[in-house]
């Protein structure tokens, strides 16, 4: 029942996104990514890796100074947790779904906010320790969906190009796991490209 209202709500998402009255643009980036996890009481703080985020976005029809946005995008999340000489560097790629106020300040500034859902669809976690290492496959371990809070800004540097950077905060526990949570979050800074003609 689970998957299947997650599949109805991405379908309903991508109709949206594939409205011909839509404008739409390409939308990449690198983040910094980071994590918190608590599991009996402790809580583990994973130190930023750098990510690359992209996907599509498309701006709904709205006013001169407001409009709804969406999207399909790939985000990667994750983090590095370091402990008795020895790093666990988790890399979670989600597809993800925004639906973001988009609010325009003045003639070329621009701020940006809501939720966003995500899925994870590979999640893998590094371990090393001297010369050994491994990976595991945790996306069983990963709860879908993710829920996020997105908020962020940019600046139009012409007709084709947006300068961007956005904040994303984990609302929702991302642990399947009985007794722990974990939260992911990420600093993204990139570009926009218009494929407006």
């Amino acid at each position: 029942m689970k998957k299947k209202l997650q599949l109805l709500v991405l379908s309903l998402c991508c109709i949206c996104v594939l409205n011909a009255q839509n404008s739409y643009s390409v939308k990449g980036g690198l983040g910094f990514a980071g994590a918190t996890a608590k599991s009996s009481g402790i809580t583990f703080t994973a130190d930023a890796v750098i990510k690359p985020q992209i996907g599509i976005i498309a701006d709904l029809p709205g006013t001169d100074v407001f409009n709804w946005q969406t999207g399909l995008l790939i985000n990667t999340y994750g983090g590095k947790y370091s402990e008795d000489g020895g790093t666990v560097t988790g890399n979670i790629i989600t597809l993800s779904v925004p639906f973001l106020g988009k609010y325009k300040f003045a003639e070329k500034f621009f701020g940006y906010a809501g939720p966003q859902l995500s899925i994870s669809v590979s999640a893998t976690a590094k371990s090393k320790e001297g010369n050994l290492s491994s990976t595991e496959d945790i996306n069983s371990e990963i709860k879908k969906p993710i829920i996020f809070g997105v908020m962020g800004g940019g600046y139009e540097m012409s007709e084709k190009v947006t300068a961007f950077g956005e904040y994303h905060f984990g609302l929702s526990n991302a642990s399947s796991g009985d007794g722990s949570s974990s939260k992911f979050n990420l600093f993204n800074l990139g570009v926009i490209y218009s494929l407006r003609k």
